[in-house]
């Protein structure tokens, strides 16, 4: 039998060896052995990759079939995990306001892309993916209307109607490869760009919906990312809807704060975990739902 231990990936960093590939693909061929002490050695070894094994497969120039790459991802979801719940840091108060810290924003949103990736599939990360959207924007862009339909009403993102609820919805570099996503992963997208050409958006924290709220000659004014970026008028929605609701209102004239958005976005998660059966996932998601303050 294959010897499976702790220093298996030591030569890791060489990947041009061709002992490292010939090790990777007998432990991947091991993946499904139901010896369990065999399965214990295999998860001992993966855990150096910390979730994510598709540089190394890149580098070293190893395909993997489908079913092959479905249960390396399921064997390295473990040091996902484990990386999310690490690195998982929040800052005291720099997202608490519409204008907070966006580094430390997006790098938690980093953190959870990389989490719900499937640790096999070579892509950029995040914000590798953020900056080349906004380089491509930025000659055709000088005010946030102008992003919104370039990004929305050209029909270059769109609302997943199909999967509202599939948890890839929250993986931001996901979206940007698929180029849809929920209300919320399409307005974070709109604002994350925006902030790398200067233009103010904010988050709405509309209850049911997520929108954002920017500028516009004729006054302040939602876009509803989902809806292909359908620009909305405040003050025409408050005079045509009189009935809304209090917690509406509120939303529609104060932007909500970074972690507000972020504790949305999370929320989103783990309901979608919970509806995927995955309650390890969703208990991971629930803890750091109680870092995050509003």
């Amino acid at each position: 039998m294959f010897p499976i231990r702790a220093g298996l990936f030591a030569v890791r960093g060489h990947p041009d060896s061709v002992e490292t590939a010939s090790q990777f693909g007998s432990l991947i061929r091991l993946l499904d052995d139901e010896n369990e002490e065999v399965q214990q050695g295999i998860q001992r070894a993966l855990l150096e990759y910390e979730g994510d094994a598709s540089h190394d497969l890149a580098a070293l120039g190893i395909h993997l079939k489908s079913r092959e790459a479905k249960l390396l991802s399921n064997s390295l979801h473990a040091g996902r995990q484990k990386l999310l719940r690490e690195n998982w840091a929040m800052p005291a108060g720099s997202l608490r306001d519409p204008d907070g810290d966006y580094e430390t924003f997006e790098s938690l949103l980093r953190l959870i892309s990389d989490f719900l990736h499937d640790g096999v599939t070579l892509r950029p990360s995040l914000s590798d993916e953020l900056d080349l959207l906004a380089r491509d924007a930025e000659p055709e862009i000088a005010t946030p209307l102008e992003l919104a339909r370039w990004l929305f009403d050209s029909n270059r993102f769109v609302g997943n109607r199909v999967a509202p609820f599939d948890p890839r919805n929250s993986d931001l570099a996901w979206c940007l490869d698929e180029e849809q996503s929920n209300p919320i992963g399409l307005s974070i997208i709109y604002l994350l760009v925006a902030q790398r050409l200067d233009l103010q958006v904010y988050g709405v924290n509309y209850p049911g919906h997520f929108l954002t709220l920017i500028d516009t000659p004729d006054g302040p004014t939602l876009i509803d990312a989902f809806h292909n970026g359908r620009p909305i008028l405040v003050k025409k929605l408050l005079a045509d809807h009189p009935e809304l609701s209090s917690q509406a209102t509120k939303a529609i004239r104060q932007p909500c704060s970074l972690s507000a958005m972020l504790l949305r976005v999370l929320t989103n998660l783990n309901l979608a975990f919970n509806k995927a059966g995955r309650p390890d996932d969703a208990e991971i998601i629930q803890d750091l739902m109680k870092t995050v303050g509003r």
